[in-house]
């Protein structure tokens, strides 16, 4: 471990901490049944730190009999009723004690985070907290979930059931390991048994969340974790003990999912990309409208599937607009994740790194103009890339076209609010939105007219475990998060019954 963190300040912050030590204890395992377990055919891989280009441990590398166990697992505890059929009160006291621990450990689920997904420990503990929140927001729902009793007359009784799908099956990306809670939390709310499947270059984070659920008394073979690549997917997917899938990714892989899943008439929840547009009216605050708009392309290096990098500028502040955010992105400092100094980590892997580059030489090929590039200064060895603005960026150029997940920013013109809402519906994604006006009426002309599934007014990326979260178009579909992520994962069942 010593020689895979650097040393000095940054080795005093890491080599002490727990997550140093769930490290040091072997290859990082599965939890199955409730157990910690390694790969039925002994494979592991090699983990790597995105900071440093470096392997810093293994973990098992999972395949479908591995997948197979932990759905027996799963469906074993769906059952025998050990979680299902617990009351209500007990449920909800059950996930709000997980959510204190995650809380009570975030630090250490923040520097798991920061070694396998490079993501800055500065902000360590956020993501674990959002997954907390998310927790204590859903526990609430067991004891109001409950069938409804309609008038049938007085031959009948009518019950419409409101029951768990049986097992899920979710499948995360690498950008927010530690998020896992905001998908599982609602299915664990409903009743549901889950198979997890992190992403295969972050697995450190849904180990070490999986104790935690023990610990918390929810019971063996409710809630497992299988790591992997796409093998473990694909057998989920088409694993005939799954119910319902839980998906977030990419385009390609969510299309790919969702034709598999249909041959066994499993409903699927997908939450893809985006290339999320920020309006910026001539009466906006330049400044705010600035920060917001490249704080979420620079927010995790890019990484992030709501990132802001389709920026669209009214034409008589465009000048000033780019001024304000090169002022802002000036101080930006590019460096390893357990620096405090960092302000802008790694991306997650050099293949990574060399597609966003890709975008950076293509954007300039097809005519933008950088206005401003940032430096990766003296980092050596990871995954790092320098952000971009580009400037007279048009709407047909591929930089305004395709998901870069990189800091790639695009800056374009607009004259009328017509052509913005134009210019900002004219791609094939849908998640998110945002607009800088100081007219409210404006204001709630955009929201209509945006075809997106969240749209933000005067801020960005802002969240709520109760507030609903999806996509449209080819951003996915489905709800997260709020009430209508329960939809997800329950069904409806009706029973009849005749009086006698």
């Amino acid at each position: 471990m010593n020689d895979q963190i650097p040393t000095g300040s940054i080795d005093e912050v890491a080599v002490a901490t727990e997550a140093a030590r769930f490290i040091e204890r072997g290859v990082v395992p599965h939890v199955i049944g409730g157990k910690e377990v390694g790969s039925l055919d002994g494979r592991s891989r090699e983990m790597v730190n995105p900071s440093t280009g470096r392997a810093f441990g293994n973990v098992a590398r999972g395949g479908a009999s591995d997948l197979d166990a932990a759905v027996s697992a799963a469906r074993a505890a769906y059952e025998d009723g050990r979680w299902r059929r617990l009351t209500p009160r007990a449920q909800e006291a059950i996930l709000i004690r997980l959510a204190g621990l995650l809380e009570e450990h975030a630090e250490i689920i923040g520097d798991l985070d920061a070694l396998d997904a490079g993501i800055l420990r500065r902000y360590a503990g956020f993501i674990a907290n959002y997954s907390a929140n998310a927790l204590r927001y859903f526990a609430g729902w067991p004891t109001k979930l409950a069938g409804s009793l309609p008038p049938a007359g007085p031959d009948y009784v009518v019950q419409e059931r409101i029951e768990p799908v049986g097992v899920m099956g979710v499948i995360k990306p690498w950008n927010g390991p530690g998020a896992i809670f905001a998908q599982v939390a609602p299915a664990l709310a409903a009743g549901n048994s889950v198979v997890l499947k992190p992403a295969e270059h972050t697995p450190l984070s849904a180990t070490y969340m999986a104790r935690l659920a023990l610990e918390a008394g929810v019971p063996e073979g409710v809630f497992n974790v299988v790591h992997g690549d796409g093998e473990v997917g694909a057998a989920m997917v088409a694993h005939p003990g799954i119910n319902r899938i839980s998906f977030t990714g990419s385009v390609r892989t969510g299309q790919a999912l969702a034709a598999a899943a249909a041959q066994t008439f499993k409903r699927v929840n997908l939450e893809l990309g985006g290339k999320s547009p920020v309006l910026v009216f001539a009466d906006a605050d330049l400044e705010v409208a600035a920060a917001a708009a490249a704080g979420s392309v620079w927010n995790n290096s890019g990484q992030v599937c709501t990132a802001g990098t389709r920026t669209l500028v009214h034409a008589n502040v465009y000048d000033d607009f780019l001024e304000a955010a090169i002022a802002f992105s000036a101080d930006l400092r590019v460096g390893h994740a357990f620096d405090e100094a960092t302000t802008m980590g790694p991306l997650i892997t050099p293949d990574q790194r060399a597609k966003v580059e890709r975008y950076v030489e293509i954007g300039q090929q097809e005519g933008a103009s950088v206005a401003w590039r940032g430096s990766v200064g003296d980092s050596e060895g990871g995954n790092y890339v320098a952000p971009v603005i580009f400037a007279g960026v048009r709407n047909d150029m591929t930089i305004a076209r395709e998901e870069i997940f990189g800091p790639v920013m695009s800056v374009m013109p607009f004259t009328d609010e017509a052509e913005a809402y134009r210019l900002a519906n004219q791609t094939e994604f849908g998640l998110a939105a945002g607009v800088f006006t100081r007219d409210i009426a404006r204001a709630n002309r955009a929201a209509d007219a945006l075809d997106v599934g969240t749209v933000w007014t005067n801020c960005y990326q802002v969240t709520d475990a109760a507030v609903s979260y999806g996509g449209a178009k080819a951003s996915g579909y489905g709800r997260s998060l709020g009430a209508p992520a329960l939809d997800e994962y329950t069904r409806r069942k009706s029973v009849w019954s005749k009086n006698y």
